[in-house]
């Protein structure tokens, strides 16, 4: 099993070697359940609002949805879905970086979403990952994340019938809970939900205290 900066990378070369199969297949679409979660994030913010997006991917649906009202900022690993991004949304600022290392300042962001994505990164870094995200937004401010529903790491060699392998880490929902308050957010809302291609994940709706 991949770890570390090598199961970084086989995230990174997955998606790009994926091109648009995902976004087709998979997310390409808003789905109202999230819909519902991203705007409760940014409820009550001014607009042209800086937001971030965590693992953008190729930035639709939820970068161009909030991009709509707000000063969106996509963060991805992968170059190719970065650069899909880019093609569909001209006006917004699109950075490749690892989600564990961004390099911005504190309190840049009025909210921040990770849908589908913290669920990526090797599960040892996810409690400073919380932290950071915690620094990173204003004081008030709200993440939105779609996090793991269970306790798993695993990869598997052709995700989707794309040929592409891909990797996941994260812990169980009682786990995640506890991270995202232990790094100094106040949990409005979680729930676990189904997930189109089966089993679920926990949407987590958090405030920076």
């Amino acid at each position: 099993m991949p770890s570390g900066t090598s199961a970084k990378r086989l995230v990174a070369d997955g998606y790009d070697n994926m091109g648009d199969v995902y976004l087709d297949r998979l997310r390409g679409k808003r789905r109202p359940e999230i819909t519902a979660f991203v705007d409760e994030a940014v409820e009550g913010l001014p607009e042209g609002t800086s937001v971030l997006d965590l693992g953008c991917g190729a930035g639709r649906p939820y970068s161009e949805y909030l991009s709509a009202r707000f000063d969106v900022v996509g963060v991805d690993i992968s170059q190719r879905q970065l650069a899909m991004a880019r093609g569909f949304l001209p006006d917004a600022a699109f950075l490749l970086a690892d989600m564990a290392s961004l390099p911005f300042g504190n309190a840049t962001f009025g909210a921040i979403t990770a849908l589908y994505s913290i669920i990526h990164l090797p599960r040892a870094e996810h409690a400073a990952l919380f932290s950071r995200i915690r620094e990173l937004l204003e004081p008030g401010g709200r993440v939105f994340g779609v996090m793991g529903q269970s306790d798993w790491v695993a990869s598997e060699s052709d995700w989707l019938d794309s040929g592409v392998e891909m990797y996941w880490s994260h812990f169980d929902a009682d786990t995640n809970l506890r991270l995202v308050g232990d790094a100094g957010f106040r949990v409005i809302r979680s729930q676990i939900v189904p997930d189109p291609i089966g089993g679920g994940h926990l949407y987590v709706l958090a405030e920076r205290t």
